[in-house]
C-alpha cells in the first residue's frame, strides 16, 4: 500500500521534472526528438530493407513534425505553432516568390547551360516529368509530406526560437547543417534520391537554401504556411546539387548560385543592422 502510493506520487514529479527541462532547452529537446523519432525508422530501414521500417520509411517524413507538436504541448506553445501554420495573410508577392521562385532558378540554371554550351543536360525538375495533369496534384502531395512533415518543425519551431538570441544568419547556417544532418541515413538507403550521393554537398547546400527560408520568414511575419509552400515548390521545380547535378561543374554552379543568392541576403541583413545601430546612436545622443 505505502509501495503504490509513492509511485503514485513519484509519478507526477518525475513529468514535472521532464517538463521542466523541456521548458528550459526547449530547441535542443526539439532537434533530439526530430532526429529520434525520424531515424528510429530511417537507421532500420538501412540495416533491414525489408523489414517493417523498410514499409514505413518512405512515408516517415514527419519525424520534425512530431517532434514539434509534442514540445510545443509540453512547453505550452501550441497555440503559437498552429497560429504560424494557417498564417497566410502575408502579401500576394510571397506567394509569388515561393510558388515562381524555384522555377525562376531552374530557368536561370538552364539558360546558363545553353548560353555557355556545356555538355551534359540538366535533370528535368518533377514539375516537368509528372506531366500537367499530375501537376497540381503531385505539388499538394508534397506540401503536405516533405513541406508539412518538416517546415512544421524547422520553420515552424525551432527557427523562431534559435532567432531570439541573435542575429539571423548564425542560426540559419546552424539549422542547414542540421536539417542536412537529419538526412544522413537516407544516403545510405537503396532506392531513395539520396542514395550513394555524396552528402558533403548537401552540408554546403542545405545552409545556403536555410539562409533563404530565413529571409522568407522574416518578411512573412513568421509564417510557417509559406515555408512549407516553399518547401513543395522548391522539390516540384528547383534543382539540387546533390541529386540531379549530372556532373561536378554542374554541382558547383547550382552551389554558387543558391550561395550568391544567401550572400546577397547576408549582405541586406548586414546593411539593416547597420542601419538600425546609425538610427538608435542618433536617438541615444538626441536623448
Amino acid at each position: 500500500m505505502t509501495y503504490a502510493r509513492e509511485q503514485q506520487t513519484s509519478q507526477p514529479a518525475r513529468t514535472g521534472r521532464v517538463r521542466a527541462i523541456v521548458r528550459r532547452y526547449p530547441t535542443t529537446t526539439f532537434f533530439l526528438l526530430a532526429f529520434s523519432v525520424t531515424w528510429a525508422v530511417w537507421v532500420p530501414n538501412v540495416l533491414a530493407p525489408d523489414s517493417v521500417a523498410g514499409t514505413l520509411a518512405p512515408f516517415w517524413t514527419y519525424g520534425p513534425a512530431t517532434a514539434a507538436v509534442i514540445v510545443a504541448a509540453l512547453t505550452g506553445t501550441l497555440r503559437d505553432l498552429g497560429s504560424r501554420l494557417v498564417r497566410w495573410r502575408v502579401g500576394w508577392q510571397w506567394y509569388a516568390v515561393v510558388l515562381l521562385g524555384p522555377a525562376a532558378f531552374y530557368a536561370a540554371l538552364a539558360a546558363l547551360h545553353a548560353v555557355f554550351g556545356w555538355s551534359g543536360e540538366l535533370d528535368q525538375p518533377n514539375a516537368f516529368r509528372s506531366g500537367l495533369i499530375a501537376l497540381l496534384p503531385l505539388f499538394l502531395a508534397l506540401v503536405l509530406t516533405d513541406g508539412l512533415g518538416e517546415e512544421t518543425g524547422w520553420r515552424g519551431f525551432a527557427l523562431p526560437r534559435m532567432l531570439e538570441r541573435t542575429g539571423p544568419m548564425p542560426p540559419s547556417l546552424v539549422l542547414g547543417v542540421i536539417w542536412a544532418l537529419w538526412h544522413l541515413p537516407l544516403f545510405w538507403t537503396a532506392g531513395r534520391p539520396l542514395y550513394g550521393e555524396p552528402f558533403v554537398i548537401m552540408l554546403i547546400e542545405l545552409p545556403a537554401m536555410s539562409v533563404l527560408y530565413t529571409w522568407l520568414f522574416q518578411h512573412t511575419a513568421g509564417s510557417a504556411l509559406l515555408a512549407v509552400i516553399f518547401h513543395g515548390s522548391l522539390s516540384m521545380f528547383a534543382v539540387s546539387a546533390t541529386t540531379q547535378a549530372d556532373t561536378v561543374r554542374s554541382a558547383l554552379i547550382i552551389l554558387a548560385l543558391k550561395w550568391a543568392l544567401a550572400g546577397a541576403v547576408g549582405l541586406y541583413w548586414m546593411r539593416r543592422s547597420r542601419t538600425a545601430d546609425v538610427v538608435t546612436q542618433r536617438s541615444q545622443r538626441g536623448a
